[in-house]
């Protein structure tokens, strides 16, 4: 068999090779292979996520607080000292009274102090809820690119392999006097811009580990598994528009974020509205006169609330204030709708694409390349029709492989504006 033969055997076998393989020169180390290893490695190892959990600690520990009688305050009071000798001595100085004072908030403000800290507390709750579907959603992304540009990698070295193979027998050819000087140097150009896109997906698939290392709270030159596989799709029953919707309105991170924003602004505008009323200060304690204890005195204080302009103006900012969140939150509803229904039409685009890639044009590419291949080697097709050919199969595939990331993408937008998967 001549080495024109057994090289377009090589050609084709490579041809039949599965399209998914493994690219070369890609290290290994932890977390795992899929995108759940990381989202597992995240929850366990963000700084961020953490800092949310510490905030939200922070606020429960403060509504915990909030609504008890203010510190108590002990008071002594000297009368009748003289101003020659004074010695604050109670058995030789006039009289000494001791006093125990206790403020006490006027009627229904400790009960607003309370729900105004627990709403506030509601709030951070929810805001660590924000960010771990917001870092998720990150994650998710981060590993489909990263997924991405590894087999985009793997089909480039397919295609670069294919195409050394091309060159050396085109260059046999040449010295045989059986092709031109042109065809030869245009298999070489092939092969050089291979080398040039593998270059630019090295550099992709370098920030993709990278980022996904920076997610997970890890140095960006930290090693990685390969990416095994996508996290699968959901049924399109779970894809429901209307079964979507109404989870959003219910389980949304950021919808139940604005409704805490409400109800914690309420709150600060019924206590604006209750600080309009005294407080008070109450105390009781002995009187000592001459070293004995034979009278006691009781105090009564309270605050007046003559500033009436502040006090208002007080009640209308924090009546402002909940009227801004409660249309922030009217308009969050109406973005986030909105954003669903744009991202299930794109899932569902890139759905029938795939489908339209495997199911049509990859067949039909690949019978077209093996025809190219017949032809090639009996001399009938040249090499830019081979090469052509090939080409059009790879970009099929990356077409197909494009689709698949898209849907994740897609997927993750619409998971983290629920705030949990919906794969169930």
């Amino acid at each position: 068999m001549g080495t024109t033969m057994k090289i377009l055997i090589i050609c084709a076998a490579l041809a039949a090779a599965p399209a998914w393989g493994a690219a070369p020169g890609i290290d290994a180390g932890p977390p795992g292979a899929s995108a759940q290893s990381r989202l597992q490695w995240m929850e366990q190892n963000s700084a961020e996520l953490q800092a949310a959990q510490h905030e939200a600690a922070s606020a429960a520990d403060r509504a915990e607080a909030a609504g008890t009688l203010p510190d108590p305050s002990i008071r002594i009071d000297w009368w009748d000292v003289p101003r020659n000798n004074p010695t604050l001595d109670p058995r030789q100085d006039g009289m000494t009274m001791y006093k125990f004072l206790q403020p006490i908030p006027g009627w229904g403000k400790r009960d607003a102090q309370k729900q105004a800290a627990v709403a506030d507390a509601d709030v951070a709750a929810q805001r660590q809820r924000a960010v771990r579907a917001a870092l998720r959603a990150e994650v998710k992304l981060a590993f489909a690119r990263y997924y991405r540009a590894y087999q985009a990698l793997a089909i480039n070295a397919e295609l670069s392999a294919f195409a050394d193979s091309v060159a050396q027998v085109a260059k046999s050819r040449y010295e045989t006097g059986l092709v031109s000087q042109q065809e030869m140097i245009r298999a070489q150009l092939q092969q050089s811009s291979l080398q040039t896109e593998r270059y630019a997906l090295a550099a992709a698939y370098s920030r993709a580990q990278a980022r996904i290392n920076a997610l997970l709270n890890r140095p960006a030159d930290a090693p990685l598994q390969p990416p095994a596989e996508l996290r699968p799709m959901p049924a399109p029953a779970v894809l429901d528009e209307s079964a979507l919707t109404q989870r959003l309105r219910e389980a949304s991170p950021e919808l139940a974020g604005d409704s805490a924003q409400v109800n914690a602004a309420e709150s600060r505008a019924d206590l604006a509205r209750r600080n309009q009323r005294p407080d008070f200060l109450v105390g009781i304690g002995p009187t000592e006169r001459g070293g004995s204890f034979n009278t006691f005195g009781a105090v009564l204080e309270f605050t007046v609330p003559l500033h009436g302009d502040a006090h208002r103006a007080e009640q209308r900012a924090a009546a402002e204030s909940a009227d801004a969140s409660r249309a922030r939150r009217q308009a969050a509803v109406a973005r986030l709708l909105g954003a669903l229904r744009e991202q299930l039409a794109a899932l569902r685009a890139a759905q029938q694409q795939e489908t339209l890639d495997s199911q049509r044009a990859l067949p039909l590419a690949e019978v077209a390349f093996k025809g190219a291949l017949v032809g090639y080697r009996n001399g009938n097709v040249d090499f830019a029709t081979l090469l052509e050919a090939k080409e059009q199969v790879e970009k099929t595939r990356l077409d197909e492989l494009d689709a698949q990331v898209a849907q994740q993408v897609e997927l993750a937008g619409i998971e983290q504006f629920e705030g949990k998967s919906v794969h169930y």
